[in-house]
């Protein structure tokens, strides 16, 4: 069984991962780096919350408890809007680098598989016009670049569109202005006309989990990049079932 690693518990997305996590089988232990208790967590002998206030900062105590880990689902993120280009690179771009980059010398029997939750319109090539579209995309094309330099190391990007809490979220913190607008007013008028945009956490997770537990390889197929680890919102549906 599996030691896998989780950034972002207390969210959208990280959330579901968490209690899909927690329910598989084939995972044993899951490390989660959080600023703060996470109540999904407590009472589950699979659960490891380590309270991390720095996160361009392993120090050596941290890293004897992810030891025997081989994957980390980086789940930690926040909204753009209203963030200043600095702020938001910090905690989009910078945190994940700085993990990667250490995560990639943890010893494993194979590959140590990190799965990076990015968004649709993240661009690689910088042309994005949104903010959002040219940090994500600068951090996937950095966390590429130390995958290239690490042959026991692999990088999964990860595009969903539109996330879909449904009826089952969890999340510990509270939504934003824009996620209730969103959910409450348009998303119940666009699901039916436009559902391929659509990805439940549930689905999210699932996608993100057996990716963490696979063999750190090229994927293909509709809706993959040419470099075989970014993966477009299709693809997150159609690994997913739907």
């Amino acid at each position: 069984m599996s030691h896998i690693i989780l950034t972002g518990a207390t969210g959208l997305a990280g959330s579901a991962i968490l209690q899909h996590a927690l329910s598989s089988p084939s995972i044993s232990k899951v490390s989660i780096l959080s600023r703060r208790p996470v109540a999904a967590a407590d009472g589950n002998p699979k659960a490891n919350v380590i309270i991390h206030k720095d996160f361009t900062s392993y120090p050596p105590e941290l890293l004897s408890q992810l030891s025997g880990a081989s994957a980390c689902i980086w789940a930690q993120g926040i909204s753009s809007i209203g963030m200043k280009e600095d702020e938001y690179t910090t905690i989009t771009k910078t945190y994940p680098l700085a993990a990667a980059e250490v995560f990639k010398e943890l010893p494993v029997k194979e590959k140590f598989k990190f799965v990076y939750i990015s968004g649709r319109g993240a661009d690689q090539n910088g042309k994005a016009s949104q903010m959002f579209g040219r940090v994500k995309g600068d951090a996937e094309k950095q966390l590429l670049g130390i995958a290239s330099g690490k042959q026991t190391f692999s990088v999964y990007n990860l595009r969903p569109a539109a996330i879909d809490p449904g009826k089952t979220w969890i999340a510990e913190r509270k939504q934003n202005f824009v996620e209730k607008a969103f959910f409450s007013g348009a998303a119940p008028l666009l699901r039916p006309i436009m559902s391929s945009l659509f990805t439940t956490t549930e689905n999210l997770a699932e996608v993100s989990v057996a990716l963490a537990l696979g063999d750190g390889e090229k994927i293909t197929g509709e809706g993959v990049n040419p470099d075989g680890f970014t993966i477009e919102n299709s693809a997150i549906r159609r690994m997913a079932g739907l």
